[in-house]
């Protein structure tokens, strides 16, 4: 292959890769249309494996749920099955805070906010493709943040900010959820 055609291959894979979408044919560049969007193939409503969803935020706000179900759900059941071996971890993480003559207490709050959080979001979701409205997934949403409120405050507290921190990454999510909603 000759320099001027790798040039030219190398042109066409840019103009492609920019969304032109032209091809190489019999010594000539042709123009193709370019492939719908969701919008234009699906306009206000998309179909994912045979469920109709309204548009894609609603997609993403599902997902976002089911992450944050995963994530609360384990750590609520982890809570209630593991409850002695949690006690010790909270007595032993909160020694040198306020928390530390209450750690049995707030487990039990903490759990009992996980769970709920945890079923309102699956309660949203099956609410959510039933009755086409996200009301319950956004309840679910400001339920984990106050979930995630309580646990900052706890690893601030502890002075463990790596903690802390991470629970940065959870917020952000669920934030985005919820700004997803208007």
């Amino acid at each position: 292959m000759n320099s001027s055609k790798v040039k030219i291959l190398f042109v066409i894979f840019i103009l492609q890769f920019l969304g032109n979408n032209i091809i190489w044919c019999n010594n000539s560049l042709i123009s193709v249309n370019k492939s719908l969007t969701v919008e234009e193939k699906y306009g206000d409503r998309i179909e994912l494996l045979g469920v109709k969803f309204k548009d894609p935020l609603v997609l993403c706000q599902i997902f976002i749920a089911f992450f944050f179900i995963i994530i609360f759900i384990q750590s609520g059941l982890d809570k209630v099955i593991f409850r002695r071996e949690n006690i010790l971890f909270f007595k032993n993480h909160f020694a040198n805070s306020l928390f530390k003559s209450y750690t049995s207490f707030l487990l039990t709050i903490l759990t009992f906010t996980e769970l709920i959080c945890g079923f309102t979001l699956i309660y949203g979701i099956y609410f959510s493709l039933i009755e086409r409205t996200t009301l319950w997934i956004f309840y679910g949403f400001v339920i984990c943040v106050l979930n995630l409120f309580f646990l900052l405050i706890g690893q601030r507290l502890a002075k463990d900010y790596n903690g802390a921190s991470d629970i940065g990454i959870y917020f952000i999510i669920v934030i985005l959820g919820i700004m997803s909603m208007y």
